[in-house]
């Protein structure tokens, strides 16, 4: 009798270990209290444990079950091998992930319907979501230069070719995502553009002769940082805030414009629980929490007309102003090209 106890005592203290750490879809079914989020890991899991599921929780009594995953495009990966029901309800991404769903058919509508914020949303963001997703926070490139080599910012991205700094700059695959927004800056600083790359490919080759390293990620910047051996290079604003603060370096944005990165969310066409998801998007597009969002996250927000502080503001994307002048790639053009985009990147820095 007593082992009997002892077992059914362990099976119960099993399972219900896995009720409170289940990631399953299914957990909470029914009840309807429940959300399974996909998204990036590290410090992002942490910010949007923190900033966005608890207190979301608390508003709403909905649990956010989060996974780490790793790229956007890993996650839309899953979205579609699934045919769109990958096992979880809302997935952070990006709006080149969102224009893939669309052409599918794989990512469940968002409109202003079901997320009422969305209609505090410029236009010229809610064009990106292509009526499956939205847009969350608005990165930018940046040029991230060391303060010892620059007595004062930078003004051009044609600095990288100065052979004062050329040795000490990186020029990023564009297997990862900011390396393609480089890659685009290359090409609109020597005359082409997205439909005529030639240009960005030669200067590639110009410089990948003189330069530090390549790195394949943001992350392979960070030791170059910390030796400061590197003078200037692209980065987005929201790593090139948090290494201002740690290391010998700052960013800035040249006279030649740059390229905004777009955070996205969307929901597989076969989710569990969409209504959630919808909840979750409309919270996150409210006034307080992008507010909160952009200055834990060193983003701009998606909404207008929210108040940040003066050295916040000057760094990044806050206002309808500097929206209108920054760049949008255009996602599907990004989406055709960037494997052949990859291919002649690695034949120019050969």
């Amino acid at each position: 009798m007593k082992k009997f106890i002892c077992v059914a005592l362990v099976l119960g203290l099993s399972a219900s270990l896995a009720a409170c750490t289940s990631t399953s879809p299914d957990a909470g079914a029914g009840g309807g209290d429940v959300l399974v989020v996909e998204g990036f890991g590290a410090e992002y899991q942490t910010l949007f444990e923190k900033q966005i599921a608890k207190p979301f929780t608390k508003k709403t009594g909905i649990q956010v079950k989060y996974r780490a995953s790793g790229s956007g495009a890993e996650m839309y990966a899953a979205v579609r091998a699934s045919n769109g029901e990958p096992g979880f309800d809302l997935a952070v991404m990006t709006y080149f992930e969102l224009n893939q769903g669309f052409r599918d058919h794989l990512l469940a509508p968002v409109t202003t319907k079901q997320v009422p914020n969305m209609a505090h949303v410029p236009q010229k963001l809610r064009d990106q979501s292509y009526g499956v997703g939205a847009i969350q926070d608005v990165q930018q490139v940046a040029l991230m230069y060391n303060r010892k080599t620059f007595s004062k910012p930078p003004t051009s991205w044609d600095v990288m070719w100065n052979p004062k700094y050329r040795k000490g700059t990186l020029v990023f695959n564009p297997n990862n995502i900011l390396g393609v927004y480089a890659l685009l800056n290359l090409a609109d600083t020597g005359g082409g553009g997205i439909t005529s790359m030639g240009p960005g490919f030669d200067r590639t080759e110009d410089i990948a002769k003189n330069a530090l390293a390549t790195p394949t990620t943001s992350a392979e910047a960070v030791p170059f940082m910390a030796k400061e051996t590197a003078t200037a290079f692209p980065y987005f604003d929201g790593r090139a805030a948090i290494y201002a603060k740690t290391n010998n370096y700052d960013f800035t944005v040249p006279r030649e414009g740059t390229y905004a990165h777009l955070g996205a969310l969307g929901i597989p066409a076969g989710a569990s629980h969409k209504d959630n998801a919808y909840k979750l998007i409309d919270y996150w597009l409210s006034n307080e929490v992008q507010e909160r969002w952009a200055r834990a996250y060193n983003v701009g927000p998606a909404v207008t007309g929210l108040s940040f502080p003066a050295d916040f503001a000057a760094k990044h994307i806050t206002t309808p102003e500097k929206l209108k002048k920054v760049k949008i790639a255009d996602a599907a053009t990004v989406n055709k090209h960037r494997t052949e985009w990859q291919q002649q990147w690695q034949e120019a820095v050969r």
